[in-house]
């Protein structure tokens, strides 16, 4: 029998990302947003219509050392000369970045415009993009978005760089990170602050009790670097605790009042970090910041709650040869990964009850990934966030799917591998024994320079099907 609490393995949230510098977009792969009846001004100005929204919903990463500094929105001629590509990335909902729709449930810091703010931006460009009357403006009426601000109670660094394998493109390696610390205490919230962003795909983060210390030290700088070499995970006995992660495009991470991870003297932090070296290879030492609070505190323990579901995605129509067989794609794993990777294909089917057969209707433009996971008991839902590479199209996380009591936990209809995130929803979510949790993952392997059969894999031109919640402890 298959249970809810499958993996505690990966939470993808974390910091803020590096900007992307500047993006192509396909005029062929985005929809216009969808917009109701609203009134627009005859003639908008920036001071007096646009420049609240701007800076209520744009400066925050459009400003000098944030993620998107390379396009400042603080001089209003900056945003005059960018009008158009403004209007194109608003009007076809690319920015702000915010990757679920309009069917979720309700979540915490949307980032995303109204439609009343869409089409004010759309109809200024449309008109000239006139610069106006500075005495006419006024703040916007509603709270701009802002980052989450994580106080630095304790920083993790490695003690040296950590130098990339030359011989691989994907790396996976582990580091254990000593927590020194002299009481128990609970993380209240946490930034991963990547090095160098280029390189760093993702990454996830267990919590280990001091019993892991002689595993750790066993693997540690075994081959001369500091950390260990760890495909599938970081390869202790003792097991672990999954706290959290980061992926391109998460934020920082503040938990809900009230609650947290309890740590203890003499337990280690062990990151699993994912480099993708396809651009560059250089020395990293990322760090992480921890907010902490007192154990006297007795904040109520979180725990993070993975799921996992079947990668069969064909070669697209018109690509044959050897790549586009399933048994070639399951060598190709274990050549890369261990032989354990060999096995992880046919084991999704089995834990979501399912055979091969029932993929025969993928195609390689529309491969379809799926799996339902039974409740076994009551538990309290904070947040929720999916995970797939760069092949993907879409992801939908849904409670008691096909019922009148259907909830739509996280919908993200078009996906973006540099956009992901942990999606906290405005009130929390209690689900119960009997009910069900689905996760459907969506690929198009014609986006593939080099298509080929493609099964669950660790590197980036390999897929995954991967989602968490993040829960009260039971």
């Amino acid at each position: 029998m298959r249970y809810l609490i499958l993996l505690l393995i990966l939470t993808l949230s974390a910091t803020i990302v590096l900007a992307h510098g500047d993006e192509e977009h396909d005029d062929d792969n985005v929809e216009e947003v969808i917009i109701g009846e609203v009134s627009v001004p005859e003639h908008p100005t920036y001071h007096e219509h646009v420049r609240s929204i701007i800076e209520a919903r744009c400066v925050a990463c459009h400003s000098d050392g944030q993620i998107a500094a390379y396009a400042p929105f603080t001089d209003p001629q900056d945003v005059i000369w960018a009008a158009d590509d403004i209007k194109f990335h608003v009007v076809n909902g690319i920015m702000p970045p915010w990757p679920p729709s309009r069917e979720n449930l309700p979540l915490k810091y949307d980032r995303s415009l109204s439609d009343a703010e869409i089409a004010t931006i759309a109809a200024w460009v449309d008109d000239g993009a006139a610069l106006g009357d500075p005495h006419d403006y006024a703040p916007s009426a509603t709270d701009g978005f802002d980052f989450v601000e994580v106080r630095a109670d304790l920083t993790l660094q490695l003690d040296e760089p950590y130098e990339p394998d030359p011989n691989v493109l994907d790396d996976y390696r582990c580091f254990a990170l000593p927590l020194e610390i002299d009481a128990p205490q609970f993380i209240t919230g946490y930034e991963f602050i990547p090095d160098v962003a280029e390189m760093a795909h993702h990454n996830i983060l267990y919590l280990f009790d001091e019993g892991a210390q002689r595993a750790i030290q066993r693997r540690n700088y075994a081959d001369g670097r500091p950390g260990w070499s760890c495909y599938g995970g970081p390869g202790l006995s003792t097991g672990g605790e999954g706290i959290g992660g980061w992926a391109p495009g998460a934020s920082p991470v503040i938990f809900p009042d009230g609650t947290g991870f309890l740590i203890r003297p003499g337990q280690y932090v062990v990151v699993e970090m994912h480099y993708n070296l396809w651009t560059t290879r250089q020395p990293d030492r990322s760090r992480i910041i921890l907010q902490l609070e007192s154990a006297e505190s007795e904040l109520a323990e979180l725990i993070n709650i993975s799921l996992a579901a079947p990668v069969e995605i064909p070669c697209p129509t018109g690509v044959a040869g050897p790549q586009c067989e399933r048994e070639a794609a399951i060598e190709r794993v274990a050549e890369l990964y261990g032989e354990d990777a060999r096995y992880t294909p046919d084991y999704l089917l089995r834990e979501c009850g399912q055979r091969l057969a029932d993929y025969a209707d993928n195609s390689g433009e529309q491969a379809i990934g799926h799996c339902d996971f039974p409740v076994t008991g009551s538990l309290t839902l904070y947040s929720a966030s999916g995970h797939m590479h760069e092949l993907g199209r879409s992801f939908h996380m849904e409670l008691n799917p096909d019922s009148d009591e259907s909830l739509l936990l996280l919908d993200i209809p078009r996906w973006d591998f540099h956009w992901q995130d942990q999606y906290y929803f405005v009130e929390p979510v209690t689900i119960s024994r009997g009910d069900i949790l689905r996760m459907t993952c969506v690929w198009d392997n014609s986006l593939s320079d080099d298509p080929r059969y493609v099964v669950w894999g660790e590197g980036t031109s390999d897929e995954m099907c991967f989602g968490s919640v993040l829960a009260l402890k039971p």
